[in-house]
């Protein structure tokens, strides 16, 4: 039995879901690991057979989502109330559950393939082979996370995912069992949670009944879903009326490859550009009638001349010109596209021949990757509440915590935006007060080069002999 055919049988479950999905999380699922099978490993014909070769990578596809996880949630990010009493027991709560670092991956990983579970459950409770609970007194609350591979949607609308299935990977006494766990709303629209056990032999399912200590059906009393639901605020143009979500690289995936393509072009002409030594036969030394290299034998930049070389070809290097400047340009405009596309804007990536390096997170108010951020918040804000309301809910319940959710307040880190008109005013009153010339003026809110600027404030006082400042009473140039 597959675990997909039992939730047909038992919970109604419609495969179709994801069978679509499935092809699509394959591919970025390797895009993120850095490793497409038909893209990254490849085959060239060298006149005599197929040779294979692997391509080399930037992992752009884990860049991206690690970069936008760490704009989108960072230390600076809140869960907070107006009491302090409730906030210090939240603090106690966070920092039990590890739940900020918790909530960073979740972005992470959904952004990377599009969706990520994370589930609320309890551990360390005495039941007895009914399932039936006989002490709560150790009950401690977890949160795990769950791939996209693992969620089963039952139940959605247009605001999310409301009945839902979860699977994960246990290992028992050394043997690997299926734990699946199943959210239900009952008549009294309150959730109850199914758990099944499976033991697997060769791919197929069979179900353990009967396990102590694990609670077969519970009954949370509430409306309070004890999951939450991880996917960006981009329209899935993939597949209509999906429940899940699409990854930042969804549709950029031909520009995931040509970065790769000029990555992989530039460091071939480094390794193929090498320097290479041509060494004459009697150059190498010989033992009881085998040759030995003199040479070190696993140095792939020499070579034995053949036989019949003259004296004067005794030792012959060769080094080809590099066209690296031209290739790393190349990788730079692909790059430049690439950032562009997922969200970051223009100029955000930059390779400098050596390692990537990401423009300083400081964008303004109108800028692209403002934009996307505030849009972005929207869809993660509503699923951290949904998080810790979970976490709140199961930890009073069974827990030492008592928290009222009233007036949860999640608050996201702006600090990388810099309003550039606040900026400028702060600017022109630094060269009021004499802390700043004109040209670094311009050079700070225009963006330009030290001789453009010099020139543009020339050009103004000429075409204005009446002013004698331009911007306060700073004449400095």
């Amino acid at each position: 039995m597959k675990l997909e055919k039992f939730l047909q049988d038992n919970y109604n479950y419609n495969p179709d879901v994801k069978d679509v999905l499935s092809t699509y999380v394959g591919q970025w699922k390797s895009w993120y690991q850095g490793s497409v099978k038909d893209f990254h490993n490849y085959f060239i014909y060298n006149g005599k057979k197929k040779v294979n070769q692997k391509r080399f990578t930037m992992n752009m596809a884990k860049e991206i989502s690690e970069e936008w996880a760490d704009i989108l949630w960072s230390e600076k990010c809140q869960i907070s109330f107006e009491d302090e009493k409730t906030q210090e027991k939240v603090n106690e709560l966070i920092n039990e559950l590890d739940l900020y670092v918790l909530i960073n991956n979740a972005i992470e990983k959904s952004g990377a393939l599009g969706t990520e579970g994370a589930v609320v459950s309890v551990y360390n409770i005495v039941a007895n082979e009914e399932g039936m609970t006989l002490d709560v007194s150790e009950a401690k609350t977890r949160v795990d996370l769950v791939d996209v591979d693992w969620i089963f949607p039952l139940s959605w609308t247009n605001k999310g995912i409301t009945e839902c299935a979860f699977g994960s990977v246990e290992y028992i006494k050394g043997k690997k069992h299926i734990v699946l766990s199943v959210h239900l709303l009952n008549d009294a629209g309150n959730y109850v949670i199914k758990n099944h056990l499976f033991s697997e032999t060769n791919g197929n399912l069979t179900e353990i009944k009967g396990v102590e200590d694990t609670i077969n059906e519970f009954d949370t009393k509430s409306n309070v879903k004890w999951f939450a639901i991880f996917k960006p605020l981009i329209t899935n143009n993939l597949f209509n009326n999906s429940p899940f979500g699409i990854p930042y690289y969804a549709n950029a995936i031909d520009n995931l490859k040509s970065v790769d393509i000029s990555f992989d072009a530039l460091k071939n002409e480094i390794v193929d550009g090498r320097k290479r030594t041509f060494v004459r036969a009697d150059m190498f030394s010989y033992d009881d009638g085998q040759q030995k290299l003199v040479f070190d034998p696993n140095d792939t930049t020499v070579y034995q001349l053949p036989s019949g070389a003259t004296k004067d070809d005794l030792i012959q290097s060769e080094s080809d010109t590099l066209r690296t400047s031209n290739q790393i340009e190349t990788l730079n405009t692909n790059l430049n596209i690439l950032g562009n596309k997922v969200g970051f804007g223009n100029d955000h990536y930059e390779y400098d021949g050596q390692n990537l390096q990401t423009a300083t997170a400081v964008v303004s108010s109108n800028s692209k990757m403002f934009r996307r951020k505030k849009k972005l918040e929207v869809g993660y804000e509503s699923a951290i509440y949904d998080l810790f309301n979970a976490v709140a809910y199961a930890s009073s319940t069974f827990g030492k915590y008592d928290i009222n959710t009233d007036g949860l307040k999640i608050t996201f880190d702006d600090s990388i935006i810099e309003d550039k008109e606040a900026e400028s005013i702060r600017a022109r009153a630094e060269v009021s007060a004499g802390l700043k010339s004109k040209v670094e003026y311009r050079m700070q809110i225009f963006g330009e080069t030290e001789d453009i600027a010099t020139q543009k404030i020339a050009e103004i006082e000429a075409n204005n002999p009446d002013i004698k400042t331009l911007l306060g009473t700073n004449n400095e140039e």
